[in-house]
């Protein structure tokens, strides 16, 4: 957090500083061009108000208003000092001043717009990238169960399944427990002889290992592959390709344990492997494991507080909930919630399947089973009234279509909620508290 302080009073100084320095540089060459005049108020073009236009643009109204006053004030200095002789420009200075309001109100509104803009890309990368990561893993996990139903009947998605129900647990954070799970999985799916995970304070690994197998792999701060992860955020390993005449590693793979949002976790380091798992196939399996270990151990971390009043909450759900107030807090995104209530009948199981099957690929849903029956929530990332209209609809035309009953009857109800900027529990309360006792 600190780093990031100093980072934004540091652009904050830099800002006024500039701010100030094109106002001097301007006022220099109007006293270099005409003494007599160095504010060109008696020019054909009042060139002077050059230097506020292009800072309001630059940096916003506070800025621009900032060169005005430092203009004005120097004008009037002079006037005192005797240096410029006549009354104060009044409305030379008050036609600068709109000027400069009128710039700077164009800068923060396509600011705003950019930075609305910016936000929105970023999550929907992060979002294609998870989604392209659970892709990966379904896939990976149908595979290996086929192939080894019976030597291995735990699956990977049970695996990370449990992986994540213990980061839940430790509230996201990666410790030796945690990071001792991770690695029993990389070495039972990815047949690791000898490697060693290293967390990473501000970029830089820590000393001791977090979790090992087999001999370890010691921390090496000038080893080339690690080095490379470092600075490029991405699995380096050794090939004929990688590492010029004359270079060495003491590792044969590393690899990030990098999130979604580009923060690095960690690094894994690995020093012995079976030569006939060293290939692409297994490059990914470890890179979509380690980015998925991060992501659950970041969300768990960013949405404790919602986990703490609601431990059954999914981490992924909540973390998006909390991220979509943000959105709707700053700039105004909105996103909604669905509940659907479902009271016990026959067809319970299957009405629960079928409302799954609902979920788009940008959505969150949290399954709640209850006394009285079970309870699905939905958060739709960027969608107002007209997508829960869309999900009302759709929902209706499936439960009509399969099952002959819909919304209101049958004991299914349906509720909806815009996402507002308050706290993410308190929006959770109270479309929770529909639900019938």
């Amino acid at each position: 957090m600190k780093p990031i302080l100093d980072s934004q009073l540091y652009q904050s100084l830099e800002k006024w500083l500039e701010a100030l320095l094109i106002t001097v540089a301007a006022l220099a060459l109007g006293h270099f061009f005409s003494r007599s005049d160095p504010f060109l108020v008696q020019g054909q073009f009042p060139w002077i108000w050059f230097a506020p236009l292009l800072i309001a643009l630059r940096y916003g109204i506070a800025a621009g208003m900032f060169s005005i006053f430092v203009i004005c004030l120097t004008y009037l200095v002079m006037l005192r000092q005797g240096i410029l002789t006549g009354d104060f420009p009044t409305t030379f200075m008050l036609g600068g001043v709109l000027l400069t309001l009128i710039s700077g109100q164009f800068s923060t509104l396509w600011e705003r717009r950019l930075r609305r803009a910016n936000q929105l890309s970023d999550h929907a990368g992060e979002r294609f990238e998870q989604l392209s990561r659970a892709y990966f893993m379904v896939r990976l996990s149908h595979d290996r169960m086929e192939q080894n139903l019976i030597s291995r009947p735990v699956t990977l998605r049970d695996a990370m399944k449990d992986l994540r129900a213990l980061q839940a647990g430790h509230g996201g954070q990666l410790d030796s427990e945690t990071g001792a799970a991770l690695i029993s999985i990389l070495v039972h799916y990815c047949s690791l002889e000898s490697a060693s995970i290293y967390l990473c304070k501000q970029g830089v690994p820590l000393d001791s290992p977090l979790a090992s197998c087999g001999k370890g792999a010691p921390l090496l701060r000038d080893d080339l592959l690690l080095r490379s992860v470092l600075e490029k955020g991405t699995t380096a390993y050794q090939s004929v390709d990688r590492l010029g005449q004359g270079e060495r590693s003491a590792y044969l793979v590393a690899a990030p344990l990098r999130t979604s949002r580009g923060n690095l976790l960690g690094v894994l380091l690995i020093s012995e492997m079976p030569f006939l798992y060293l290939h692409r196939e297994t490059l990914q399996i470890i890179g979509v494991l380690l980015a998925y270990a991060a992501d659950h151990s970041e969300a768990a971390v960013f949405s404790r507080e919602v986990l703490t009043i609601y431990p059954d909450c999914p981490l992924m759900f909540a973390s998006e909930l909390i991220k979509m107030v943000r959105l709707k807090r700053d700039i105004g995104v909105s996103s909604s919630l669905a509940m659907v209530n479902i009271s016990p009948t026959p067809l319970l199981d299957q009405l629960c399947i079928a409302i799954e099957r609902q979920q788009r690929g940008l959505d969150h849903t949290w399954r709640r089973d209850l006394g009285w029956g079970v309870q699905f929530v939905t958060l739709m990332p960027f969608s107002g009234l007209a997508a829960i209209e869309g999900y009302q609809a759709r929902l209706d035309g499936m439960l009509k279509k399969q099952f002959g009953i819909t919304a209101g009857s049958g004991g299914i109800t349906i509720h909806s909620y815009l996402v507002g900027g308050g706290e993410p529990f308190e929006q959770l309360a109270e479309i929770l508290a529909v639900a019938p006792q």
